[in-house]
């Protein structure tokens, strides 16, 4: 689709200010429905923020502005919690996670079209292909890493925004239909519910995050001692200069400096991930930061020995969180669903944990809609009957 919108689309509503705003939400509470789409700078900062959200209700748009706004976004926030009032997202998490994050919003009343599209089992699942599928039209992904935290904004960017909410409504009537006449609609609603409680936490800085980098665990103490500095300088530079850390240096050329670190300027200037532009920027502080840990080790990164008792409670902890994975796998094909949709990971990961054994106990553990109940917990509570505790196996 060109990088417009149809001429017949009602003229679209910018919202910069406290009443246009008031306005556009008495609409949507009248309406009880609407649509509703966040984007953020991801690419461009250090840390998401909330820079546009959409809205689109009875074939209207709206495209509101955070940055203008201010904290008089937070008129959003009693509708945003109305669960009366039905909050169309396609794929929630990471749009419930901003609103919460930069609003202290809660959501309630939520239908993701994504969970309704996996539930009957599309194979594409994405907001362009259920535009393309039901409306017949192919959005341009031209914008989808976009800076929206720049202003203005160019028509391009406003017409991308726009369809990702203008359809919703509609999708959201389509798809709840055919969710209710394949019987999934309560086990949608339960999904929905466990988004709603199941918030993603925003990303927090992490000085020890050069712990999980993959191949760490080998680096000798002193090489040990490089990398943190370097992951740590990072850190405090992307904050400072409010960039994504992969802007400021890859992981991979951390490792690199800190296994074989530069002898001087031009040595580190042909480093790949580096090169003149950033060494002439940032290279002194670089150099300070491996100077200053210089004759230093450190042995955090080395997994300390376990003893024989230690390693088979662990064994026995992952091969029973590998049963459960195969145990939801072989139910999803019989079900010919996708694996998250019967159970989410972090909902397995607690009952491979907890280990209830009766019906009650699994419901203390992970409410069960009925849905749930009828199709998974039978084969369930057989194979946890099976499965040994670590702690006595």
């Amino acid at each position: 689709m060109p990088h417009r919108v149809p001429t017949d689309w009602l003229k679209l509503i910018w919202v910069d200010n406290a009443e246009t705003l008031s306005a556009a939400i008495d609409v949507w509470q009248k309406a009880g429905i609407v649509g509703l789409d966040c984007e953020s700078n991801s690419f461009y900062a250090y840390k998401d923020k909330l820079c546009l959200l959409q809205a689109t209700c009875d074939d209207q748009d709206w495209v509101i502005d955070p940055l203008a706004l201010g904290d008089d976004m937070k008129l959003l926030n009693p509708i945003l919690a109305d669960e009366s009032v039905i909050k169309i997202f396609h794929a929630a998490e990471f749009d419930l996670m901003l609103l919460k994050q930069d609003l202290g919003a809660e959501i309630k009343g939520l239908f993701d079209t994504q969970v309704a599209m996996t539930l009957l089992g599309h194979t594409k699942t994405g907001l362009a292909a259920l535009i393309e599928s039901y409306c017949g039209l192919k959005p341009s992904k031209k914008e989808q890493r976009s800076n929206w935290g720049a202003r203005p904004l160019t028509d391009s960017q406003v017409a991308y925004a726009r369809l990702d909410t203008h359809f919703l409504p509609d999708l959201h009537q389509r798809l709840r239909g055919e969710v209710i006449e394949k019987g999934m609609l309560d086990h949608a609603e339960h999904e929905f519910e466990r988004q709603q409680n199941d918030v993603l936490s925003p990303r927090e800085p992490n000085m020890e995050g050069w712990l999980k980098f993959k191949g760490v665990k080998k680096f000798a103490p002193e090489a040990a001692a490089r990398v943190r500095a370097l992951f740590q300088w990072r850190e405090l530079r992307a904050m400072e200069i409010d960039k994504p850390v992969f802007r400021v240096l890859p992981n991979d050329t951390i490792l690199d400096l800190g296994e074989k670190p530069p002898q001087d300027m031009r040595d580190l200037a042909g480093r790949r991930g580096v090169g003149w532009r950033v060494a002439k920027k940032v290279g002194d502080e670089m150099m300070a930061a491996l100077e200053a840990v210089r004759g230093e080790s450190i042995e955090t990164h080395i997994s300390k020995p376990l003893s024989p008792e230690e390693r088979r409670q662990r064994r026995t902890a992952r091969e029973n969180q590998d049963a459960l994975r195969t145990w939801r796998k072989q139910m999803a094909q019989k079900l010919e669903l996708p694996s998250e949709r019967l159970m989410h990971r972090r909902q397995l990961e607690k009952i491979a944990h907890d280990l209830p054994r009766t019906s009650d106990d699994l419901q203390r553990t992970l409410p069960m809609n009925d849905w749930q109940r009828e199709n998974l917990e039978p084969s369930l509570l057989a194979l946890l009957e099976k499965l040994p505790d670590p702690q006595n196996a």
